[in-house]
């Protein structure tokens, strides 16, 4: 049997992290400084960070040695890694999304508010 990833439990999870591992390693970098300001200003960037404290004794992305990830994407993929299930599936809503937008030539999207829904986050017209 083969093991699935740790976000291959969820499909919009494993949505996320695909298109990111395929987007060009420039646009890697700007959906992951994104990804990290949206979960500064959703209180959430420094839980993960927490999470990770412990595991920064060792080398973290040791499976993305041989990936197409850029070092900030790799980051971000860990961090998000240490989230709780539900806070997992909105940043990869979010991410989806910004990904999508990037794709289309848009990067200026507004930040959400520690006070935002997910329901009132910026969406794309396929979100």
């Amino acid at each position: 049997m083969m093991q699935q990833r740790w976000y291959d439990r969820d499909p919009t999870l494993s949505m996320a992290m695909s298109l990111l591992q395929n987007a060009s390693h420039p646009h890697q970098e700007m959906a992951a400084r994104y990804m990290f300001k949206v979960m500064d200003a959703l209180n959430i960037l420094s839980c993960a960070e927490l999470s990770t404290k412990e595991e920064r004794i060792r080398f973290i992305f040791p499976s993305f040695r041989r990936s197409k990830f850029e070092i900030h994407a790799r980051h971000l993929v860990e961090l998000m890694k240490h989230l709780s299930p539900d806070a997992q599936e909105a940043m990869a809503v979010q991410l989806i999304n910004y990904i999508y937008m990037l794709d289309c030539g848009m990067t200026d999207l507004p930040l959400p508010t520690p006070e935002s829904k997910v329901s009132e986050l910026p969406q794309s017209e396929t979100g």
